[in-house]
């Protein structure tokens, strides 16, 4: 899970990195097909890197969970 969790993050940040040649593209060509087709790959990028950070957060989220509930767990127990 965590390799996972490791390779989409790299996938994130290597299309970070293209997001702003692709807007930069979109400036300096006239071609109407071309500008549709960076339009699409610029909207593809920034829809998939929400969805990582989005998967991020739930994951954080997750594991929070799980370390507050062995936490309460585990003073139960020595409660007891």
């Amino acid at each position: 899970m965590l390799i996972i969790s490791i390779i989409i993050n790299v996938l994130g940040l290597y299309l970070m990195k293209e997001l702003p040649g692709i807007s930069d593209s979109l400036e300096h060509v006239e071609s109407d097909e071309v500008i549709a087709s960076l339009e699409r790959k610029d909207l593809f990028c920034t829809w998939l890197i929400n969805f990582i950070l989005i998967i991020d957060v739930c994951l954080i989220l997750c594991f929070l969970y799980l370390i507050i509930k062995n936490i309460v767990k585990k003073l139960k127990l020595s409660k007891n």
